[in-house]
């Protein structure tokens, strides 16, 4: 069955379904096969038999064991007589990425068979060793071509200087695939030595030697191969001139903008022919050849390179969602500098001017494409300091007005408003809905706005509204914030339009309304909860989870313990968002209410503890996830006195939940050590969440906890703890050893835990597990933490990474860790996910309610991953995640 990883929509504090692999919450199976306790011994001590057939059986089922165990007998059987025995147990050195494997197999490269010597280059590149990396030199001489192959790729992996001088003296193999392995070790390894001597093998006679010595050299970075790479972009074939003009925007080096600007103007088939080069067969066009053209004018970033890539948007489609014009020119503006001719050794870099010359192209007179792509890359920019020429270019005619507004929505500056809202009302039915649409970006119901109040009402009142825009227009009202918006929409939320009627109700939760107002407000959604629509149930609970005030929280208390078993899961949203606004102190400039208001929230506190003990197991992790979110010690104080006492589920949930109280971190402390892996998990996640420094000797030891949720998580709460204490030497010590854990989602969030607390390991490691960690998650993991590094070494990978990751999503992610960092947004928002299993062979969800107990993996956007399990409800509560995309993955016990 294949496995399904979607994307999870974030909401704050809001409802999320998302759908998991339906393999994922299946039993493991084989995935996770039971070997009895003597298993081990049996294998053992068949391997030690005299008997080879008796070996050879045991050697295949060595990779069925622990690392621990498996490690042990490969180092033992390594020196058997027996050809097949060996070649086993190589495999599964490589599988268990066994450290130092290859100083075990050096002596193999001797040896007659051709297969050992192979077995022994693959060992090599999957566990280098100095001494068995240099040992691969004489290998580059073997008679058989794909052991010399075998020891280029290896040799190249190891990323050693001691490599470059044997590599070198084979770039003329007589095998054409053993001088293009060469010439990609050479690149990986990064040592100027090899600039000279691969500026010769840009003319070889086969494209493929070609194409991976133009890659390379840019790898490589020396400025010596510009000329050379500027006369590959003549070569007949296509591949070669992607990968020559992709080096040449590696270099940005401005003396090829010219030569790379006649490949993003000619047409297809127009180029010319590398003299006596035979074109090749490959399923690059000439447009995928542009298209590289116009990223490498992006890398560069010159004034020359901006203004052939604002040339190029005379022929471009504004229409389109994206465009590789528009991308370069983004590329550009967030270049920190514009090399000028620093990549030749003159002048250095200057400011960046990409947008100045956006805003100069929109001040002249430029065609309508030209306008259009001038600002839609502003607005892709966020560069507000272009906001004036954007209006006046639309008040010329010069920028069409539904392009025009697509930028202003982009830019994000509430200054463009008004403009926007002067279209509201436009002719052009285009135009009305991209102004809607950008008035919506434009607002943020955190800062009430009522600009766009009475022009919005004025059209929803309208009969002439075409319905589809009635729908926008509630959307854009809820998004102002305003009370005036939310007495709008008041009259609404019984509308007969069952789509009108429930894009009310998610309006009224976009901003809580004060006094009267949100009072009628909260008796609005209250009701809708009683409707008999279940759509309509679910999202008045969901805007109640956002608005609803502290007043509202004991009739959802009171109806969640009385209520109908259909109705507990949307009560149980509503009510822990409520509770998230109960028990807080009063304001300051009234003592007494201050008072009052600390009182009845401990009351509160207490009469949702008092609930927990009578309430069915439907409405019990809904009270244990109010009182998680319920500001006060006494809701604190109330889940760690339940958590002495508590069954498994309950303790589950609570661990959870104590995530919101820092006061209570002793009882977190406690439920560390809980028996049941899924407390521990979820007790260590939330110790990430709220522990000192002093939680730090706590969570070091877990990281070798036997269950993969709990060590994860224990690897992601060192990192967060660490970077609130700012002691990156802490989270290092502690996490660098956990790279080498046989669990790819420990190793994952031991890199990003490493990321977060901003510290790095000594040497290469994040490197080799982005070349040869096996697992997506890792190679995932360490591109990000990469792309925070910026030294030379760390580009490179991650320019390798993009360009031979066979994983698509890896190589999409090592190309933006490439790219200068940009800083997170701030913030952080609460979450809550049910796990819908999803079958991928199939059309719809596998089922249509989220499934209890499920195991799960959820990916945060600051690459950190949470493991466990889910609550009662298939759900969990993700409390402060940071901005940005969320995902789930396949859940711990699955992956390999």
């Amino acid at each position: 069955m294949r496995r399904s990883v979607s994307p999870l929509r974030r909401l704050p504090l809001v409802l999320a379904v998302v759908a998991a692999s339906a393999a994922a919450l299946a039993p493991p199976g084989d995935a996770a096969a039971f070997l009895w306790p003597n298993v081990p011994e049996q294998i053992a001590r068949a391997l030690a038999s005299g008997d080879v057939s008796e070996r050879r059986l045991a050697a295949t089922r060595v990779g069925e064991l622990a690392p621990e165990t498996a490690i042990q007998l490969i180092q033992k059987g390594m020196s058997d007589p027996d050809v097949e025995v060996r070649l086993h147990l190589a495999g599964a050195a490589v599988r268990f990425r066994m450290p130092r494997a290859g100083d075990l197999v050096i002596e193999w490269l001797g040896e007659g068979d051709a297969r050992l010597r192979l077995a022994a280059c693959d060992v090599i590149r999957a566990a280098p060793t100095d001494r068995s990396v240099v040992a691969l030199g004489r290998v580059l001489g073997d008679p058989d071509p794909h052991v010399r192959l075998a020891a280029a790729a290896a040799m190249g992996a190891a990323g050693l200087p001691d490599a470059v001088s044997p590599l070198l003296g084979h770039l003329d193999d007589t095998a054409p695939e053993v001088r293009a392995e060469v010439a990609r070790a050479l690149g990986r390894i990064g040592d100027a030595r090899a600039v000279v001597p691969l500026i010769g093998k840009v003319q070889d006679s086969i494209p493929e030697v070609r194409r991976a010595t133009a890659r390379a050299l840019g790898e490589l970075g020396d400025a010596r191969a510009v000329s050379a790479l500027i006369l590959a972009l003549q070569d007949a074939s296509q591949d070669v001139r992607v990968e020559a003009v992709t080096a040449l925007g590696r270099l940005r080096s401005d003396d090829a903008t010219s030569a790379i600007a006649d490949l993003v103007a000619a047409s297809p088939g127009a180029l010319g022919a590398f003299p006596g080069s035979r074109p090749a067969d490959s399923g690059t066009s000439s447009n995928d050849v542009r298209e590289a053209a116009l990223r490498a004018l992006g890398r560069i970033g010159s004034d020359a390179a901006v203004r052939v890539l604002l040339a190029a948007l005379a022929k471009d489609d504004p229409a389109a969602p994206r465009s590789a014009v528009r991308d370069a020119l983004v590329s550009a503006g967030k270049l920190p500098a514009t090399p000028g001719a620093a990549a030749s050794g003159g002048a250095a870099p200057q400011k960046n001017a990409t947008v100045p010359a956006l805003i100069a192209a929109l001040a002249a007179a430029p065609s309508a494409n030209t306008a259009a792509g001038a600002a839609l890359a502003l607005g892709e920019l966020r560069a507000t300091e272009g906001l004036p020429a954007v209006v006046r270019g639309m008040q010329r005619g010069v920028v069409p007005l539904r392009h025009g507004l697509r930028a202003l929505g982009a830019l994000g500056d509430p200054a463009a408003l008004p403009s926007v809202l002067e279209l509201l009302g436009d002719a052009d039915p285009s135009v009305r809905r991209e102004a809607i649409r950008a008035a919506t970006a434009l607002l943020d119901p955190a800062r009430p706005d009522g600009r766009a109040v009475d022009p919005a009402r004025a059209l929803l009142v309208d009969p002439a509204t075409p319905h589809d825009e009635k729908l926008a227009l509630v959307q854009l009202l809820g998004r102002t914030g305003s009370p005036r918006a939310q007495g709008v929409l008041l009259p609404l939320a019984k509308a007969r339009s069952a789509p009108l009627r429930l894009a009310v109700i998610e309006a009224l939760g976009a901003a809580r309304a004060a006094g009267k107002l949100g009072a009628s407000v909260d008796a609005a959604l209250l009701e809708a909860l009683d409707d008999e629509s279940a759509d309509v149930r679910l999202r008045a609970a969901i805007s109640l989870s956002r608005v609803a005030g502290p007043g509202s929280a004991r009739a959802l208390l009171q109806r969640l313990t009385v209520a109908a078993e259909q109705d507990r899961g949307a009560l149980g949203i509503a009510l822990s968002g409520a509770l998230s606004r109960a028990g807080g102190p009063a304001p300051k400039d009234a003592k007494g209410a201050r008072q009052a208001a600390v009182i009845d929230g401990r009351d509160l506190a207490q009469d949702v503890a008092a609930a927990v003990a009578s309430a069915p197991d439907a409405a019990r992790d809904a009270l244990l996830e109010g009182l998680g979110r319920m500001p006060g010690q006494a809701a604190g104080a109330a889940l760690a006195r339940m958590a002495a006492a508590a069954p498994i589920d309950d303790r589950r949930k609570i661990a959870e939940a104590l995530a919101g109280h820092p006061e209570a971190a002793a009882a977190l402390r406690k439920l560390a050590g809980d028996p049941d892996p899924g407390v521990r998990a979820n007790a260590i996640w939330s110790l990430g969440a709220v522990g000192d420094r002093d939680a730090l000797p706590l969570l070091a030891p877990l990281l070798k906890d036997p269950d993969a949720a709990v060590a994860g998580n224990a690897a992601g709460a060192i990192g967060r703890v660490a970077a609130r204490a700012g002691q990156p030497a802490r989270a290092a010590a502690a996490l660098c050893g956990a790279l080498s854990d046989a669990r790819p989602y420990v190793r994952a969030n031991a890199l990003a835990g490493l990321t977060v607390a901003r510290a790095r390991c000594d040497g290469a490691a994040a490197r080799d597990l982005l070349a040869r960690d096996p697992a997506e998650a890792v190679r995932l993991a360490a591109a990000d933490h990469l792309g925070r590094g910026g030294a030379d070494d760390d580009r490179r990978a991650l320019a390798r990474c993009a360009g031979e990751d066979r994983n698509a999503t890896v190589a999409s992610r090592c190309a933006h860790a490439a790219l200068p960092p940009r800083a997170p947004p701030p913030g952080a928002e609460d979450v809550v996910v049910f796990v819908v299993p999803f079958d991928a062979g199939r059309d719809g969800p596998a089922r249509d309610a989220p499934v209890p107990r499920a195991p799960f993996a959820l990916v945060r956007a600051d690459g950190l991953m949470r493991l466990g399990v889910a609550d009662r409800r298939g759900e969990l509560f993700e409390r402060g995640a940071p901005p940005g995309p969320i995902r789930l993955a396949v859940p711990a016990p699955l992956v390999k």
